[in-house]
This record gives structure tokens, C-alpha cells and sequence, in this order.
């Protein structure tokens, strides 16, 4: 990921992004947490999915802990399909 994408990591907190990791994988996550220190500095996010009407849940109650080196690319989520954008 680009510098700019790992100091807005924070800025996310509680929001929904997509996240492109180092092994090719896809994951629609709720940010819950970045720890941006030390020696494994990481994202901890729930994954979501797009709700039958509108808005975003919890694929599990597992959230999903991702080393910031494994993340390439973060894509912020405007809104869940079906949701407004207004």
C-alpha cells in the first residue's frame, strides 16, 4: 500500500473498506482497530457483507487481524448495494 493509504489507516476506524492483501485476497472489512507499531504492526477488522436491505453485516463474529505489510491495496467502501448514497 502506499504511504498516503497506511497513514489514513486510522482515519477508517469503524469504517467499511476493501482490502487487497499480498496473497491475492479480496476482504470487505469493518475496521476496528490499527496498531501501527512495533515490530508487527497490523489491521484488525470484522468482515462484512452486504445486508438484504441496505447496509453492511457481520459475515462472523471472528474478526481478522492482517499485518499492514501483507495489505497492498485499501479501497474505501462508500456503501453497501442497496443503500443510499446521498
Amino acid at each position: 500500500m502506499t504511504e498516503q493509504e497506511r497513514a489514513s489507516l486510522p482515519s477508517l476506524v469503524d469504517q467499511v473498506v476493501m482490502l487487497e492483501t499480498a496473497q491475492g485476497e479480496h476482504l470487505v472489512v469493518q475496521v476496528l482497530f490499527v496498531f501501527d507499531e512495533g515490530e508487527t504492526p497490523d489491521l484488525f477488522g470484522i468482515e462484512v457483507i452486504p445486508g438484504a436491505k441496505g447496509g453492511w453485516l457481520r459475515k462472523s463474529d471472528a474478526g481478522h487481524s492482517i499485518l499492514l505489510d501483507d495489505i497492498v491495496r485499501v479501497m474505501p467502501v462508500i456503501a453497501a448495494p442497496g443503500e443510499s448514497h446521498q
